[in-house]
């Protein structure tokens, strides 16, 4: 099961700000201006030299990097060396020091042998060696490249050594560093180790450069522009990082365009119904009505009339005429899920719908045209209901122009992290409880996790963190019992020829209604059926 990847770390995760206390984990922090290091930097560069200086912002820079290191491998259990390595530019970035992008990743681990170069955008260090002495004559990111080595050094658990090749300070357009362990240097490392070496000098000058931490200022802006283009290039309704997924979205967004019916198929709760307005927001249908209908939670009587309009009179307690929802959709979309439920006296006159773009109400003879764009949703095998004979195969094909299926959860867990940050943003919301986030203990429990029920699991589960949470962060306990503990009573089946259809769907009802504590609404939802339909499927299957 893949683990937390180096580029989904998340600030808010990580450290924790309360009065008088911010903490990573335990390991307190300090928050300090940019401009406070700025004078630190001048005050050591005027009373003990260049030289020594150097040596002291290069050598907090180290002790930097090591903690976090630390810090990463005791939060996470990475995958691998490369991704516990590929942290720290993370975690650079997280911090504000630069906006760090890796160039070039080669690890010989087997070897013990680095090599890793990166490019430091917007370097804090930088910034403010050209606004307080002007151009410089050599790089100057010198805490920049000491964290870069302790970090990489606690990693590999041999000597590290980053050096800067060039410096926005000295005209360039960024900053660039080469990494390698000791041994790969040959001659080019020289001078510079001597900067990596502890040197002696008063408590109080090495006390001021520990309390350099960075302002998220700046790394606020940057998510903020970040945001703005990525909804202006993507119109994707959370951010997707599952190359899977990302297929499923660039394929929607292209059909948005066209009035082709489109069947959405996957697992229950896999999200049909999000992806179905993904594709009428992304339409030109976008400003008119979405109306969304269940074709299994009414009986045929009732659903005839909720699609299709009934006439005053045309049957005990129509007392007035009523429109129907293909009606109500005109001009703009109309989603039917659970279509393989729909009774097959009521496809002959959906598939009137779809050919000649009209309806027929409840009692009456007269077509009524309509301008309606049909998105249909099934878990279930129409092609097998057609073989079968409950649902027609003209309508069949007259529906699938275009199928797009949804992958099971399980199938891209990229997307977890996303998608739980997403609902937690949306319940912080709706329950006026702002600034809620998960705390980074929860991350691998969540990926770990299966999710048979799907993203309308995960939903749930982040509702219920968000209703626990009173601290801002969401901890282990408030996560469902079954995510942090699954069992074999919570795992999918082992394959068994001696088991019915019947009997697998009643113990994957049962194991719902547990999870949901007995609460039949509930497991409903989760299940993606109609309460009446759960009422139907707990009685016991036949032997």
């Amino acid at each position: 099961m893949p683990r937390m990847k180096a580029e989904e770390l998340k600030l808010d995760e990580l450290i924790r700000f309360s009065d008088g206390l911010i903490s990573l984990q335990g390991r307190r922090l300090i928050l300090h201006d940019i401009r406070a290091f700025a004078h630190l930097r001048k005050d050591l560069l005027e009373d003990v030299g260049p030289v020594p200086a150097r040596k002291i912002l290069t050598r907090f820079g180290y002790f930097q990097g090591q903690e976090d290191a630390a810090a990463m491998k005791r939060i996470f259990e990475w995958d691998n060396l490369e991704e516990w390595l590929r942290a720290g530019p993370a975690m650079q970035s997280l911090q504000g020091l630069a906006k760090v992008t890796i160039n070039s990743f080669q690890l010989d681990q087997a070897q013990e042998h680095l090599h890793m170069e990166v490019s430091w955008r917007d370097s804090c260090e930088a910034v403010e060696h050209l606004a307080t002495f002007g151009a410089a004559e050599a790089p100057v990111c010198w805490s920049l490249a000491g964290y870069a080595s302790g970090y990489a050094s606690f990693c590999l658990g041999k000597e590290v050594v980053f050096i800067e090749d060039q410096c926005l300070a000295t005209g360039k357009k960024l900053c660039t560093a080469t990494g390698r362990d000791v041994d790969s240097w040959d001659q080019e490392l020289g001078e510079h180790t001597a900067y990596f070496q502890q040197v002696g000098i008063g408590k109080e000058v090495l006390k001021l450069s520990e309390e350099l931490k960075q302002s998220e200022m700046k790394l606020a802006r940057q998510r903020w522009r970040t945001d703005q283009l990525e909804k202006k290039s993507k119109p994707a309704f959370f951010e997707v990082h599952s190359p899977a997924f990302e297929q499923v979205i660039d394929l929607a967004t292209r059909v948005a365009r066209y009035d082709s019916s489109v069947v959405i198929t996957g697992e229950s709760g896999v999200g049909k119904e999000i992806l179905a307005q993904h594709i009428h927001r992304c339409s030109t249908r976008a400003e008119n009505a979405f109306v969304a209908v269940s074709c299994a939670a009414l009986p045929e009587t009732l659903l005839n009339s909720e699609l299709f309009g009934h006439k005053a009179g045309s049957f005990t307690g129509a007392q007035r005429d009523r429109i129907g929802l293909f009606e109500e959709a005109d001009g703009g979309t109309i989603f039917l899920d659970e279509i393989g439920e729909i009774p097959v006296a009521l496809q002959t006159k959906l598939l009137r719908a779809l050919q000649e773009r009209e309806i027929i109400r409840v009692g009456e003879n007269r077509p009524r045209k309509v301008d309606v764009r049909i998105l249909a949703a099934t878990n279930s095998n129409l092609a097998q209901s057609v073989r079968e004979g409950s649902f027609r195969e003209d309508l069949y094909y007259r529906l699938r122009v275009i199928e797009i299926e949804i992958p099971p959860l399980r199938n891209r867990t990229e997307d977890i992290l996303p998608l739980a940050r997403y609902f937690i943003a949306r319940f912080s919301a709706r329950f006026d409880k702002p600034n809620v986030h998960l705390d980074a203990k929860c991350l691998n429990y969540l990926q770990d996790y299966r999710w048979p029920g799907n993203v309308r699991e995960l939903e749930n589960a982040m509702e219920r963190a968000v209703v626990l949470c009173n601290k801002g962060a969401i901890q282990l306990e408030h996560l469902p019992p079954g995510v942090l503990h699954p069992t074999a009573d919570t795992s999918p089946a082992l394959f068994s020829p001696q088991r019915s259809l019947a009997e697998v769907e009643h113990e994957h009802i049962l194991r719902a209604l547990d999870w949901a504590n007995g609460n039949k609404s509930q497991t409903a939802k989760i299940l993606g059926i109609s309460t009446a339909t759960l009422w139907r499927k707990l009685k016991k299957p036949e032997e």
